[in-house]
């Protein structure tokens, strides 16, 4: 109800909490959407597709026609094209599905229903000294 205090008077615009209030108000908006333009724009560059290596060499040979670079200059795009190539991992490739969409049994892992009674080993018996075979001419 307080807040309908505030708008009772004659003229709401030259009260100092109202005009601190509303220009926190933008303040925060402003803070928040340019977050929001930051974290978007952070995730369509994460998830983007990296260019295709035909697209660049397409783009630098273009640029080689139109005289916008020189052949020399071409040739050492192409050369640091091709090395980009080379130096590349090769992709993971999954393993195709089974046909049938049944898994492979030899991976499937099941649990025991009981778990088997562990039993301790017994104690091992106390160290005893061997015995020594008896000397060769005693009786």
């Amino acid at each position: 109800m307080w807040a309908f205090s505030l708008l009772a008077a004659d003229d709401p615009l030259s009260r100092p909490e109202i005009i601190y209030g509303v220009a926190a108000l933008v303040g925060a908006m402003l803070v928040g959407a340019i977050a929001i333009s930051l974290t978007d724009r952070w995730r369509k560059r994460a998830t983007a597709p990296a260019h295709d290596v035909t697209d660049v060499l397409t783009t630098y040979r273009d640029m080689y026609e139109h005289g916008e670079i020189t052949e020399a200059e071409y040739t050492e795009l192409r050369r640091k094209v091709a090395e980009k190539v080379k130096n590349a991992p090769a992709p993971v490739v999954p393993p195709p599905p089974d046909p049938t969409g049944r898994p492979d049994p030899a991976k499937l892992v099941v649990p025991p229903l009981f778990a088997p009674e562990v039993k301790p080993d017994p104690p091992a018996p106390p160290d005893a000294p061997p015995e020594s075979p008896p000397a060769p001419g005693s009786p």
